[in-house]
Order: C-alpha cells, then structure tokens, then sequence
C-alpha cells in the first residue's frame, strides 16, 4: 500500500481517474483551449496557473499542459537536422466530405466524423492518403508549432530503432536482457529475453491501471518525476534506480502479454548500452534528422537525465505525420532509407494474438503487439501507435491511409477512445477505396 501523501499528489499530478461510464465528461466546446485562458496574464491568475504538481489535475489543465511539457519537466532536445523541410503534399476539397462521414459508433450510435473528433478531445489531426493530405484541423487556441506529448506514441518509436538495430545484428532479441543491463540480475527481468521485453510478455510484479491509486504505476511516475514526490518519500525518485526494485510475477517468461510502460524504459537501458547514445540523440540521428522535420522534438528527463523512454516524446502534429507516413513506406521517405523494409515487414507480422487476450483489453478484439506497436490483424492490415489520453498513428497499407491525431481526454485509457476510433478508422478506409 503507498502512504497517503502520495496517493495525495499522485491523485492530483499524474493520474486521471475513472473509467468508462464511471465519471460524467465535460462538454468539449466547454474545455476549449481558446476560452479556458490557462497560463495567461503575468503572472497568470489563482485559477488559471498551472504547475508541475497540477499539470495532469485538475482537469481541463492537460488541454494546455500538454502541449507545453518543457515548461514543466526537464528536456533534451531532440534536433529536426539541416535538412529543408518536406512539404506535405495537399489534396483539396476533401475536408467536408470527411468531416460529415457517419458511422455507426459505441452503442448503436450514428454519429459524424466531426463529432469522434469533437467527443474524443482532440487537439489536432491529420489525415494522408498516398502521401497527400486530406484533412488537417487544430482545437481552437492550439498553437501547431507546439511540440505535444506523445505519451505512449513513443514505445513505438523507440520499437522501430530497436527493430532496426537487430535488423543490423547490432542487438540479439534472444539475448537476455540481463546481458546488456546487469543491473537487473535480481529483478524480474532475470530470465527474460529482449524480445519478451519488446512484446511485453516478460512477467513482472507491475501492475499499470490508471485509475488505481495503489497501482504501481503510481511509483513508476514518481520515479520518472512526473509528479514531485513527498519529502518523506521513500522509493527511488529516478528510473534507472527504480527498474531494479520490480520484481518477478508469477508467471512464465512469454507466456501472455501485458502492458507495462516499465518494459520500455528498460528498453531504452539495452539501446543506451548498445549504442553509447541517449535515447534523444538516437532518435535525431537515426530518424528525425533525416525527415525533413519542421521543428525539433524533446524527450523528458528524469532527476539523472535518463528520458522517459515510454512516454516522453514531444513532437508536431505535421511532423508525427511525417514519421508515420516513413513508416508506412516502408522506412523510404525524404530520399533516405530511414529504416530498412524488413524492419516494418517484421512489425507488421504481429505476434501471439491468444497471448494479447491475457491483458484483458477487450475494445481490441483480435489485436496482438509486436515490437512496441499494435496490430490489428483486419483485413487491411492495419496497424497503429497508440498513447493514454488519445494520442496515435494509424496506418492502413491497404487504402495508403495515415492518421495522427494528438489529443487530451479527461481520461487515461485508451478504453475510453478505441470504441470510437475502430468504427471511425473502418468508415475512412472504405470512403477512400
């Protein structure tokens, strides 16, 4: 059981609580950033000032403070390069024409593809097809040249250069994790491969529900500094001396997957290791650099400037489309090989989907996750990165369809979107055939 005073600032820094039809959501158009008026003034009003210890809670805060992460967190700059920047191609007049598609969402319900944009709290999207785009759109008062965070959008990036670096022999995914990181010998990462870590089937004694005050999630957090710990607070309060501390589930190694940011920061321990590089500087030099970005990205640090790797990217809604689209050619984009075919070819085979059905995550039927991305499995054979609070890419191979969208819902799990998102993505892909 965690000490009160730190369920106390947990519950009011770094967790939304709730789940699906236990909490009462605001009206959207109540929680537009360009009426709330956050941050504004010198110095801003009582009411409209945000900290780090309220850059979560209370909501609306995360419609501002989500896009303004550095102001918060320490960072480490994640360079767009010397390249010009790649102008996204545009296809005219398809705006209307997507923005009043129906489809059938949760509950029988009819609703337009402008009120799933509305109703999910969306920040900004972007819509390509074959590398043109179709529709892009702002919440009013969002600032487009923001970096926004990405949460857990970044496990898929930070997926894709490992996929890659074992695509170069540079890294054994049947080596054991405790090879490169001897540091966990005794934790429960003994035994485990760095494939497991990569699919999330290596068992730890973690628990992540976000809307549970006792879970471990919470320490996770304090340790990552998203929240300032108590003064009295007893636990590791970086990441690199918290990971050790997590120990071994009852299971077996491979057996089933559940979702564990936790395996991803130790993840980015092995690439570290491997590649002598941060893991902000591995994403510039591998990818960022060579997009033909807009403006640079950050990572989030903790106390000793290890990035948050499973949650701390920050980047442009245009720029993120930009990734995504690389990713959906195969690595090719910007006249570089970013990453090799057989890198993507690799991730979009999926893994285990009986093992996937362990998580529980019912409002993805027939998914599985391979290498830190999420595989549908459909017919088109789509795939996708996804973060809490309604952050994802979504690539259709078959329709040539890349969606971003960032966005701030009142709540964490990606429970509350995906029940919208199926239908909504399903209804796009058949419009564009």
């Amino acid at each position: 059981m965690i000490k009160s005073t730190i369920l106390g600032v947990t519950l009011a820094s770094v967790l939304i609580s709730g789940q699906a039809g236990a909490v009462e959501l605001p009206d959207p158009a109540s929680v537009r950033t360009d009426r709330l008026q956050l941050m504004q003034g010198f110095p801003p009003a009582a009411d409209r000032q945000i900290t780090q210890a309220s850059f979560m809670r209370p909501y609306p805060n995360p419609r501002w403070s989500f896009h303004h992460a550095r102001e918060f967190f320490p960072s480490r700059r994640v360079a767009r390069g010397n390249e010009g920047v790649y102008v996204l191609p545009r296809a005219e007049g398809q705006e209307q024409r997507i923005a009043g598609l129906t489809f059938t969402g949760p509950e029988g319900r009819e609703m337009t593809f402008q009120q799933y944009l509305d109703e999910t709290y969306v920040d900004g999207v972007l819509i390509m097809q074959h590398g043109k785009v179709l529709f892009e759109q702002y919440q009013p008062g969002v600032d487009e040249s923001e970096p926004h965070i990405l949460w857990s959008v970044t496990k898929s990036v930070v997926g894709l250069l490992a996929t890659q670096l074992i695509a170069e022999g540079a890294l054994d995914p049947e080596a054991l994790v405790t090879s490169y990181v001897p540091e966990l010998a005794e934790s429960g990462w003994k035994g485990a491969t760095v494939q497991q870590v990569l699919n999330m089937t290596a068992d730890i004694d973690y628990s992540e529900v976000y809307a549970d005050r006792n879970s471990d999630v919470v320490k996770y957090s304090l340790a990552a500094g998203m929240a300032p710990a108590p003064q009295d607070y007893a636990g590791a309060r970086d990441l690199y001396s918290y990971l050790p501390t997590i120990g071994a589930g009852p299971d077996e190694h491979g057996v089933a997957f559940r979702y564990r940011t936790t395996h991803t920061e130790v993840l980015g321990w092995i690439l570290r290791r491997v590649t002598g590089l941060s893991t902000a500087a591995l994403i510039e030099q591998r990818i960022w650099s060579k997009l033909g970005a807009e403006q640079d990205g950050y990572m989030l640090l903790d106390a000793k400037g290890a990035e948050w790797a499973g949650a701390g990217f920050n980047v442009t809604l245009r720029d993120l489309a930009r990734f995504a689209e690389m990713v959906r050619l195969e690595g090719k984009f910007n006249g570089h090989q970013v990453v090799s075919p057989e890198v993507i070819r690799t991730i979009r085979e999926g893994a285990d989907r009986e093992a996937f059905k362990a998580a529980g995550r019912d409002y993805q039927p027939g998914y599985s996750y391979r290498n830190q991305w999420w595989i549908s499995h459909n017919p088109d054979g789509a795939f996708e990165a996804m973060g809490v609070h309604g952050q994802m890419i979504h690539i259709n191979p078959a329709v040539g369809l890349v969606m971003v969208r960032l966005s701030s819902h009142p709540i964490a799990s990606s429970g509350q979107t995906m029940p919208y998102t199926i239908p909504a993505m399903a209804a796009l892909a058949d419009l564009l055939r």
